[in-house]
């Protein structure tokens, strides 16, 4: 029963103190607009920050998927005799992100190359394609069909480059000497940024090019595939093509950037979170600032509370009670006006929003808190207050 009594008394006293801060916040209007307004300020602000930083991280991650690798290389220490198995790259052509697949391979980098027995040569490197190669590096091809450079006959597609630097002309039948040998040109290729060197090399299929060299340098299978997904594309192709591991494959797939997104996207939500906690800072202190200044203003209230019979920690209390109510309605009206401000940047700069469902919360919490803290000294300053000292004031 006792104990009884005694709950009921602590919550009595609880609900008279919150009274009492109401009154006491609402009785200077001007006094309380200025104790909010730090706070304010800071959730918002804090708000705006953190959601604009989770905004941009995630344009951030659209803009980077856009640019990552949509070819996998991959590439045989123990070239395979005869080519790579049609099999295998027909089973991976089938795969859905895969848009084409076949063989780009550098044979020899450096071949000589003229228009006839008597002019000067140039130098060149023979490349190893097929169809399917080509068209996973983007080039394009003029002339007779790409799908016929397999076939086992004296013809050569120049690249673009190459065929304007040896002064042939497009359209006449032509004719050129590569290490000796004579080839009718079939056709020109033009590739663009990371294949540039078909443009300056000869292209000719397997059978071809071991007759002009035996063994080439670099044999590679090249696969066009939607971005995001050339390392899963990579894996499986490489058990594919070499289930047994007698080729040694290596995936030689360009970086994507994947590090650097990771990297770039902690970077901004750290930038985001060290602004939001300073000008979480700069609003405490303000909090602090200006109850420091009502408790000075309220001196002869406080020592009257005092000479009332008001025990220095109800006191402490009370200042305590009205920084956390004015920390808390604060903090909903700048989490607002945060949220709302992010938005409307968000719709200005077509971006989708990304706002986390428990922030609000956390924010609420926080600025409440730093409200609850930028009191605590000034509560004590309050308590310490005594009747004499408010009656000289």
């Amino acid at each position: 029963m006792t104990r009884l009594r005694h709950k009921f008394a602590f919550w009595n006293q609880s609900a008279a103190l919150v009274q009492d801060a109401l009154l006491s916040l609402t009785a200077k209007p001007i006094r309380t607009v200025g104790m909010v307004a730090g706070i304010l300020l800071a959730v918002a602000s804090t708000t705006t920050a953190i959601l604009i930083a989770d905004t941009q991280q995630f344009r951030v991650d659209v803009l980077f998927d856009l640019q990552r690798s949509s070819i996998v290389m991959i590439q045989a220490q123990n070239p395979p005799a005869n080519g790579f198995s049609p099999e295998a790259l027909a089973k991976i052509s089938q795969l859905e992100p895969v848009g084409s697949v076949g063989e780009l391979s550098i044979w020899v980098d450096n071949l000589p190359i003229a228009v006839n027995q008597y002019s000067d040569a140039s130098g060149a490197p023979l490349i190893v394609a097929d169809a399917g190669g080509l068209a996973a590096a983007g080039a394009t091809v003029s002339g007779m069909d790409p799908k016929l450079i397999p076939i086992d006959a004296p013809l050569v597609w120049l690249g673009s480059t190459l065929f304007n630097r040896l002064g042939l002309r497009e359209g006449s039948p032509e004719t050129v000497v590569v290490n000796a040998r004579t080839y009718s040109v079939a056709g020109i290729i033009d590739a663009g940024h990371g294949f540039g060197y078909l443009n300056t090399g000869i292209v000719v299929g397997r059978a071809t090019a071991q007759k002009i060299v035996p063994a080439g340098r670099t044999i590679r299978v090249i696969i066009g595939v939607r971005p995001g997904s050339a390392s899963a594309v990579a894996q499986y192709s490489m058990a594919v093509i070499d289930p047994s591991t007698e080729l040694s494959l290596v995936n030689a797939t360009p970086p994507d950037g994947q590090i650097l997104l990771q990297n770039v996207s902690g970077d901004l939500r750290t930038i985001g979170l060290a602004l939001g906690g300073f000008i979480g800072f700069v609003g405490l202190i303000a909090v602090a600032n200006t109850m420091s200044m009502a408790v000075n203003q309220r001196s002869r209230e406080l020592g009257l509370r005092s000479a009332m019979g008001w025990a220095p920690s109800r006191i402490r209390a009370l200042i305590l009670v009205e920084s956390t109510i004015a920390g808390l309605v604060a903090s909903i009206i700048g989490c607002t006006l945060g949220v709302a401000i992010s938005l409307t940047w968000a719709l200005v700069q077509s971006w989708q929003p990304i706002v986390l469902k428990q922030l609000p919360f956390i924010v609420i919490g926080l600025g409440t808190m730093a409200s609850l803290i930028g009191g605590f000294i000034p509560a004590q300053r309050a308590g310490s207050i005594s009747p004499m000292t408010a009656m000289r004031s």
